[in-house]
């Protein structure tokens, strides 16, 4: 599907600094946007940013019929931007669609939607450590107040500067204490926890609001069965370091698919380190971390990067904390490999970056 341009002249965009980027505040001036009816995708365009108009009757309102990815664009060294992955996400995107009876989006319009989107604004791109973060959206607007799929549809998608996920936390991958859920789940075996579903992180802000009054950035979430077994966080995989192997809950489900999972595991893999795909018992973990036989915990997802756990919450108030310094050697190694092909420092051996500018064309 060609895409109509409708870019505008802009004003040299504010100072970039990464340090001072609260996340998911400050967007780019243009989006990416069009329309489904009549059983096709129509009028694709980017164009200025600007509110939508949609009835209150429409579905997405009403029955929580939306889906998202998320994705990053990073500056190389040379000035050329590239993304980290785009495929991986157009693939998993349109898995979240079949699950929510919603309609296909051809990857090839996904991934032109995105590069287009950050070839018209690639000035808004921070230096390193920033990135600039993409987020495709496909929501259900037909009015119907009934339990039904929407007949209509709008895909867009927003770029935003982007710093820290955790701006409190030093460079590099940091660390931060993690609450655990010991009487809300997020998913159950049938549902949507393996998709990204808009209704999913609905459910889980509560027990993060939560988590931060007691001083925890994140929430570790266990499965429904009698073993309440590890499954993820609101929004991150978590991973273990068990005796020198890395451990993190196979998937199913109830757990999403991650990129930064995917890439990590394999990263692993790279460096000679054994991957095993298991989850622990919610007391076998605690047991395993109070041994010293799990070292290291990490939180991973695209937003977050990877960030080291130095301690867990009980809803009891007690604190456990895990080894002897977070983020450990394992996750500090995981962290700079990753971080290194996404910013073009070291060579990508599984041609997972793409570039979208090129360096001449990307100075500011």
């Amino acid at each position: 599907m060609k895409i109509d341009i409708k870019t505008v002249p802009q004003a040299a965009p504010p100072s970039l600094d990464p340090k001072n980027i609260a996340f998911g505040k400050m967007f780019t001036p243009h989006f990416f946007c069009c329309e489904y009816r009549g059983g096709q995708w129509q009028n694709a365009r980017i164009e200025p940013v600007h509110n939508f108009s949609l009835h209150p009757a429409a579905l997405v309102f009403h029955y929580a019929q939306a889906i998202f990815e998320g994705l990053k664009a990073y500056e190389h060294a040379d000035g050329s931007i590239a993304l980290f992955r785009p495929e991986m996400n157009a693939r998993r995107f349109n898995a979240s669609a079949a699950r929510m009876s919603m309609p296909h989006v051809d990857e090839q319009l996904f991934l032109d939607a995105v590069n287009e989107l950050v070839k018209a604004d690639h000035a808004y791109t921070p230096p390193f450590p920033g990135s600039l973060y993409v987020r495709p959206t496909l929501i259900g607007t037909e009015p119907c107040i009934g339990v039904k799929s929407s007949s209509e549809f709008i895909f867009f998608i927003l770029t935003l500067p982007a710093g820290s996920y955790f701006p409190e936390l030093p460079s590099g991958a940091g660390a931060v204490d993690v609450l655990i859920s010991e009487s809300v789940v997020r998913a159950a075996p049938g549902g949507t926890g393996h998709v990204k579903a808009a209704a999913n992180y609905a459910v889980t802000l509560q027990v993060i609001t939560q988590a931060k009054e007691v001083g925890c950035a994140q929430v570790l979430f266990l499965d429904s069965s009698s073993d309440r077994r590890v499954e993820e966080m609101g929004g991150m995989n978590i991973l273990f370091v068990d005796n020198g192997d890395l451990v993190t809950p196979a998937l199913g489900g109830t757990i999403l698919n991650g990129v930064t999972r995917d890439s990590i595991l394999t990263l692993a893999r790279d460096m000679g380190l054994k991957v095993r795909e298991e989850a622990y018992g919610f007391d076998d973990m605690l047991a395993r971390i109070r041994s010293g036989q799990i070292s290291e915990v990490m939180a991973c997802g695209t937003a977050a990067v990877i960030t080291g756990i130095r301690g867990f919450k009980l809803e009891s108030g007690d604190r456990i904390p895990v080894g002897d310094a977070a983020p450990g050697p394992v996750t500090n190694q995981l962290f700079e490999q990753l971080q290194g092909i996404q910013y073009g420092r070291i060579p990508d051996r599984h041609g997972w970056v793409t570039q979208v500018v090129p360096a001449r064309a990307a100075v500011r």
